[in-house]
């Protein structure tokens, strides 16, 4: 079954679009497991809370590790199951966000590290289709500031934003086959309208 994951900066609408994503897709009739990163898996809160804490900062290289180990976590006990189980999966964030947000803000040149973890983490259980949501650095900062969802991350205040857009759309260049970069300076609904148009041709 299809494995679909919705990427973007912080701001960028992911939340929003997962869930309507998820609704129109049971809409449908298909089964479907909604998950996101890092919290999926037994791991992954207690991760986002040592990624959270606001009297450490950790390097890049240190966040890339903790990440990937709920990522292995995650793919063995939630997702390869349910697609196993023939479930659409559609995840808020996967494997992309550890390299904007880890690989390509670094000072030290992770990508080997990056590859590695990866190859072992992931292995074969890549998405079949990611969705790149993508739209200026002040309408996703406006947004962050405005946004009612009683989430504070103490590290948004600390992340170069315009590398990690940067390095999401590095990724679209690279994989276009599996990456899709959609507008999400639009509506809710546009910007979910241009997500089905895409995500139809795995139906």
């Amino acid at each position: 079954m299809p494995f679909v994951s919705i990427e973007g900066i912080d701001g960028s609408g992911k939340t929003v679009q997962v869930r309507l994503l998820v609704e129109r897709l049971r809409s449908t009739g298909l089964t479907v497991l909604q998950t996101k990163e890092p919290d999926g898996g037994q791991l992954g809160a207690e991760v986002r809370a040592i990624l959270t804490r606001p009297d450490r900062r950790l390097a890049p290289a240190e966040q890339l590790l903790l990440v990937s180990a709920a990522r292995f976590d995650h793919v063995r006990s939630v997702i390869r199951p349910a697609l196993t189980n023939g479930h659409w999966v559609v995840s808020d964030r996967f494997i992309d966000s550890t390299y904007a947000f880890q690989v390509a803000v670094s000072d030290v040149d992770l990508h080997q590290m990056f590859r590695a973890t990866r190859d072992i983490v992931v292995g074969p259980t890549l998405p079949d289709l990611t969705i790149i949501l993508d739209l200026p650095l002040e309408v996703a900062r406006g947004r962050r500031g405005l946004r009612r969802d009683g989430v504070l991350d103490p590290a948004e205040a600390t992340r170069d934003f315009a590398a990690i857009r940067e390095g999401l759309l590095a990724v679209a260049c690279e994989d276009p086959r599996r990456c899709h970069v959609v507008d999400a300076n639009q509506t809710p609904g546009a910007v979910a309208h241009d997500i089905w148009c895409i995500i139809e041709r795995l139906l």
